[in-house]
């Protein structure tokens, strides 16, 4: 199967060369990178030190894995690290985050010719994919080079397992030519094993995204408050990583809730920040009062105000007495990180199709601290309910906080892990 997939691969790459540069255009940086999709990646010079390759998909993959690099670095800091992303706010987050890298490219689309062009180039020692950017093509020649490879922070929901069984023997095979398997919880643990990966080869190690938060100061929260001309004290809540279809509901909540809370703000932030056009068109629709935080100071906050920039929400959330995380209320979903905002203290309110992170939301619904909605109902019931209750609010910052330091040392352990294949 993995064979007939490289063949169909070779005529694919013909067609997608001229599609690809294409739609380029309309990214920030694929087109001025545009060689490093077709395997043209920076090239390993004889007598280097041992190379490390890390392929992070995006911004939320290029942040968790931060504190693991941290903590390989102190060990071996003439590691040659190189990092591939697929987003552009990956590419960004990995200029911002990843410093001890010494080169950031565009990962090789997956067609034979560019990924046999690119590893002949980088000649890694060791490969490490984050979360589940899975290529089956890249994976297979890793294998056939007997270059070791790394699952890390890895997470494969029942429903991508069976969808995967599905598929035929192209996964099942690529997921037992991994080395190691770094899971996130018991879930992907068991759904690794249903594809036949030798349990060995599994351990379940934690999340490093707990390792990679920043914690916020009194100061820097004022100053966060000052930079969105809020009023100290009013009440906000944060909508974070919403998808098509959930801006409506959470806008609907939203004016409700305003005739409970005449001075209630929402920052109501889209995961695409291409989408933003697109729900500034159902804002205007709806004649629903807003503003733009590209362009605050030069304008006053309304009661909405549209996150139209990258990299700033997971600090926007320590100003809300509680907070929305999307992906969540419509199917397929499969929700986006409760992280960030419980690490502020926070409540999180989600929807009811999480599979993707439910083995943080387990805990924190044990805990109290994060609440399930179905619909625009019981969202606004939820949070007003959160908004007239202050003690409530304390008691759960206080043990957010205290869950969020139980769960960190994933990436001490994922550091510890990767070592044994790179120290002599």
């Amino acid at each position: 199967m993995t064979g007939f997939y490289h063949i169909v691969s070779l005529l694919v790459a013909v067609l997608i060369v001229p599609i690809f540069t294409l739609l380029s255009f309309f990214s920030k940086y694929k087109f001025k990178f545009l060689r490093h999709h077709f395997g043209l990646i920076p090239k390993k010079k004889s007598g280097e030190s041992k190379t490390l390759w890390l392929y992070a998909l995006s911004l939320g993959e290029v942040k968790a894995v931060a504190p693991v690099l941290k903590e390989i670095h102190k060990k071996l800091p003439n590691l040659k690290v190189i990092v591939s992303v697929t987003t552009d706010s990956g590419y960004e987050g990995a200029l911002e985050h990843l410093k001890t890298a010494e080169s950031i490219f565009f990962h090789p689309l997956d067609c034979l010719p560019f990924t046999w062009l690119a590893l002949s180039r980088a000649k890694p020692d060791l490969y490490i994919m984050t979360d589940t950017g899975f290529w089956p093509g890249m994976i297979d020649q890793l294998h056939k080079k007997n270059i070791p490879l790394i699952l890390l922070n890895g997470r494969i929901s029942h429903r991508s397992a069976k969808g995967y069984l599905k598929a035929g023997s192209l996964f099942k095979n690529m997921f037992q030519q991994f080395d190691r398997l770094c899971m996130q919880s018991k879930n992907g643990q068991m759904a690794a094993a249903a594809l036949g990966v030798n349990p060995e080869k599994i351990e379940v190690v934690g999340d490093p995204k707990f390792d990679a938060l920043q914690p916020m100061t009194t100061y820097e929260k004022e100053q966060l408050q000052q930079t969105f001309k809020l009023t100290p004290n009013s009440p906000l809540w944060v909508a974070g990583s919403t998808h098509h279809g959930e801006e409506e509901i959470i806008l609907s909540a939203h004016q409700k809730l305003r005739n409970k809370h005449p001075n209630l703000v929402l920052i109501l932030a889209p995961r695409r920040i291409e989408r933003t056009g697109e729900i500034i068109a159902l804002l205007e629709k709806e004649n629903i009062p807003f503003s733009l935080r590209s362009t605050l100071e030069n304008s006053e906050p309304g009661s909405i105000i549209l996150l139209d920039t990258i990299g700033e929400l997971a600090k926007v959330y320590s100003l809300g007495d509680t907070a929305f995380i999307g992906r969540s209320l419509i199917e397929p979903g499969g929700g986006h990180s409760l992280i960030e905002p419980l690490s502020h203290g926070v409540a999180v309110l989600h929807g009811p199709h999480i599979e993707n992170i439910d083995h943080v939301a387990d805990e924190a619904h044990k805990l109290g601290l994060a609440f399930t909605v179905h619909n625009a109902e019981e969202t606004q019931e939820k949070v007003h309910a959160l908004l007239e209750n202050q003690e409530r609010r304390k008691e759960i910052a206080e043990k957010a906080k205290s869950f969020i330091k139980d769960q960190q040392g994933a990436a001490e352990k994922m550091a510890g892990i990767i070592l044994e294949y790179l120290e002599p």
